[in-house]
């Protein structure tokens, strides 16, 4: 496991899983540092990616299209997870607005995203 300035990070069955602190706006900077430490943590790896977006409250634009192109390296699949209305209605206009070059889809339900990154475990 390993706790970054944003979020907190750690590998089970072949999946990375991403927690975001609290209240969290995702400036520009702030994506580059997400990033940054999870490339890090993978150790040039690549992983499906479960990530659990309810302590994110905001984001900015040039954050939003620097995790689509950069910050997707190293990521074989995204599963956006999140049970909070604000952070849903981002994703969805996040999904609807920018291309993007990995299997990514947001969930309200747990399991189906786990399900959804299985086959890009192997």
């Amino acid at each position: 496991m390993f706790e970054g300035k944003y979020g907190t990070y750690w590998i089970s069955d072949g999946i990375l899983f991403v927690d975001y602190k609290p209240d969290l706006i995702v400036t520009l900077k702030v994506a580059k540092r997400i990033a940054r430490d999870r490339m890090e943590f993978q150790q040039d790896k690549e992983y499906p990616i479960f990530s659990n977006l309810d302590g994110i409250i905001g984001s900015h634009s040039e954050a939003r299209h620097y995790l689509v192109h950069e910050g997707s390296l190293l990521i074989k699949a995204l599963a956006l997870y999140s049970t909070s209305p604000i952070a849903i209605r981002l994703t969805e206009f996040y999904l609807r607005t920018l291309t993007h070059k990995i299997p990514t889809q947001l969930f309200q339900y747990k399991n189906n995203a786990l399900r959804f990154l299985e086959p890009y475990t192997q």
